[in-house]
């Protein structure tokens, strides 16, 4: 991928309610969207997209159990990651003002699973009560038919489903997580 590498990453969050923790990193943080029903290859599905709170870029990493009892605890594996470059924008520009701010980010992704071009758009109305957005697969090469969350439910990272993963495989603690910034190399 030429120009900047930036990375990309989706994480499925067994927590409250399954969920998957679509992540775009912006200016040293991942900029992270709550997707219910997970990202579809299918253009014609526009999944709702829930804007969350930015997580250290550290956190790209992480697989294992967030212990508690609260709305975010529970089960995370890495679903997906890899690079992505956005289109009609410099990289190189502060993409959380300059980027995000615009409401529609259409970028090119380059995971193990998710590739291709796809576009997130704001929503006018806020569902929920929250930031809403919409994860849009563009109709390209690598668009499909079928169920990209049932078809792959693996962990790019360890192979295991999220229903396997257990304290073993990690136990999150936020101050592993304080200071993390990307490489500068």
């Amino acid at each position: 991928m030429p120009g900047k590498t930036l990375l990309f990453v989706v994480q499925q969050h067994h927590a409250t309610h399954m969920h998957w923790d679509f992540r775009l990193e912006m200016d040293g943080v991942l900029v992270s969207w709550a997707v219910p029903k997970g990202p579809s290859i299918r253009p014609s599905e526009k999944r709702l997209a829930i804007r969350v709170e930015d997580h250290v870029y550290g956190y790209k990493d992480f697989e294992g159990v967030i212990p508690g009892n609260d709305y975010g605890s529970g089960k995370v594996i890495i679903w997906d990651r890899g690079e992505y470059k956005p289109k009609d924008v410099d990289p190189e520009c502060n993409l959380h003002d300059k980027w995000l701010s615009g409401g529609v980010l259409e970028f090119t992704l380059y995971g193990s699973k998710l590739k291709g071009d796809w576009v997130l758009v704001k929503t006018k109305k806020r569902l929920y009560g929250e930031d809403s957005w919409l994860l849009i697969k563009k109709n390209d090469s690598y668009a499909g038919s079928g169920n990209i969350v049932e078809m792959c439910p693996n962990s790019v990272l360890s192979g295991k489903t999220v229903d396997q993963i257990n304290e073993e495989d990690g136990l999150f603690d936020p101050k592993n997580y304080e200071k993390s910034i990307p490489d500068s190399g």
